[in-house]
Parts: C-alpha cells; structure tokens; sequence
C-alpha cells in the first residue's frame, strides 16, 4: 500500500515542480504539506505509534509558518487552521493506534531505533528552520534600521541618525559643526522644475560625502545639510571653503542643461554644556548672517 502511495507522491511532486516554476510557493507548501501529513499518517497506522513517524507532524507545523511569513497576503490565519488540523491528525492517530495494533507491527529495537530516527529528524528540522527565520529576521531588522538611518534622495545620513549620532559624542569640544544650504534653490526648482532640484541635492550631497572625506555628512531639511567633523573650526573652516569654492566653479548638468550654483556655510562655535539644539542654532544663525551679506560665503 505503502509503495503505491510513494508512486503517487512523486507524481505530484513532479506536478508541484510547474507551481515553483511560476511562483506559486504558497500552494506548492499546501500540497506537500497536506500529502506529507497523509503519509505520516499511513506510516504509523501501518507501522505503528512506537515507530515515531507521528512526530514528523508536529515538525512540518513549523514550515505551515514559513510559508505564511514568505507568502505575501496569505496571513497567518491559514497556518493556525493546518497547525490545529495537524495536532487533530497526530491525537486521532494517538487514540486510534491506543486500539489497535499495526498492520505490519515491528520488533522492538527496530521500533526504537525508528523512534530515536524521527526525534533528531524532527529537532534538527525544527532547529534548521528557526535558525534560517532567525538569521533572516536579523538581516532585515538590519536593513530597515540603515535605512531608517539614510535620508532616501541623497544617501547621506537623514536627521534622526544625525541626532543619534551627536547624543554619541562625549567630548563635543573636540567636534566642529557647520550647516549649508543652496542659495536660491527655490528659483532652480521653479525655472528647472523639482526633478532638476533632486538631481541638484544628490549631486551636491555626492560632492559633499566625497570632498570632505572621514566628515558625518546629513540632509537637514529640504537644501539644507549638516556637516560634523573631529577637527578644530580653524582647520574645518579651511576645507569647508574649499568645498563652497568648488561647488561654485562647478557645472552640474541636467540632461542637457548647465546648471551653476553656490552654497552658504555658517560653522557653529561650541562652548561648554551647549545643547544640541543650541549648536545648530549657533550654525543656523551663522548661516543666515552669510545669506544676509551676500551669500556664497562661509561665515564662523
């Protein structure tokens, strides 16, 4: 009976092969579940409740959840429903093999040594799989965490990793702070249109990350960034004008259009037990003295 039931179950095997072919993992893991649970159960009514094919059941209860979590849409709901229908299946089989005895029953140490087989099958599966999950879930919480760190138009570190990253520094009298923006950026957003804007904030953050090297470099707020680098403001004001003098002698081009530009730098000056809030705002006030007189300039 056995046999003629493996025949069967590679032939849907072979059928379940076109479901990965086009994607239908959610229903491939329905029948292979359903015919595993099937076999299992044959294979104790047979076999008997000592030969241990039963806790194979309480294993492939682990996949129904797998195939919840990577099948998009299906919820959990479906995979409660089979894990139930599974523990129905494996007491059904408790009391029935409790009442009868197997048709092909076996010797004693063949029935231990089949038992003692499907609880390490079952514990390595079960181990296998939550590891897997366990290994994924990690990775991703790590990719959402980078990203809920990385502003998504220019790459560079949005505002939320910025604070994170000053409440991180202890000695902040060893840090300099500036703050820039574009200078008339609403004009290049109403002559060249928000699509040339973007284009101009990512090539500027690109130009900013690379000339200022080892500097934490973070989108502020629509043009505006924040720059923080462990230097003293003599030193970071020398390469910060070297970045506001390349920005404007560079050509950004937008599809065939040449764009020039400038920035304006104000440096905040920290002094002791400043809040964060208040050396952003030594940078801020800094920076609108530059726009005031003149803009392109980089003012301490």
């Amino acid at each position: 009976m056995l046999i003629y039931f493996d025949i069967a179950s590679i032939a849907m095997y072979l059928f379940t092969f076109l479901l990965v072919k086009k994607n239908k993992f959610y229903v491939y893991s329905l029948f292979c579940g359903n015919e595993f649970l099937v076999l299992m159960s044959l294979s104790t009514i047979y076999l008997g409740f000592a030969s241990g094919f039963q806790l194979n059941i309480i294993g492939i209860c682990v996949v129904a959840f797998f195939a919840a979590y990577f099948s998009k849409g299906k919820g959990i709901r479906n995979s409660l429903i089979w894990s139930v229908m599974s523990v129905a299946i494996y007491l059904f089989l408790h009391f029935y093999m409790s009442f009868h005895t197997p048709i092909y029953p076996m010797e004693a140490w063949f029935n231990i040594s089949f038992y003692a087989f499907h609880a390490i099958l079952v514990f390595a599966f079960i181990a296998i799989y939550l590891v897997v999950f366990v290994r994924y879930t990690r990775s991703l919480e790590e990719r959402i965490l980078s990203e809920s760190r990385i502003d998504f138009l220019t790459k560079t570190h949005n505002r939320y990793d910025l604070y994170s990253y000053l409440d991180s520094i202890t000695e902040k009298k060893e840090y300099s702070l500036a703050i820039f923006d574009i200078d008339d950026f609403k004009k290049i957003n109403d002559v060249y249109g928000h699509i040339c804007g973007d284009y101009i904030l990512k090539e500027l953050a690109f130009i900013a990350s690379n000339t200022l090297g080892d500097s934490f470099v973070s989108r502020y707020g629509g043009e505006e960034f924040i720059i923080i680098a462990k230097e003293n403001n003599n030193e970071f004001y020398e390469r910060l004008e070297d970045l506001r003098k390349y920005i404007a002698s560079h050509v950004f081009q937008f599809n065939d259009t040449k764009i020039n530009i400038t920035i304006t730098i104000g440096v905040g000056i920290y002094e002791e037990n400043m809040s964060i809030e208040a050396w952003i705002d030594n940078a801020d006030s800094k920076l609108y003295q530059g726009k005031n007189s003149g803009k392109n300039k980089t003012v301490m």
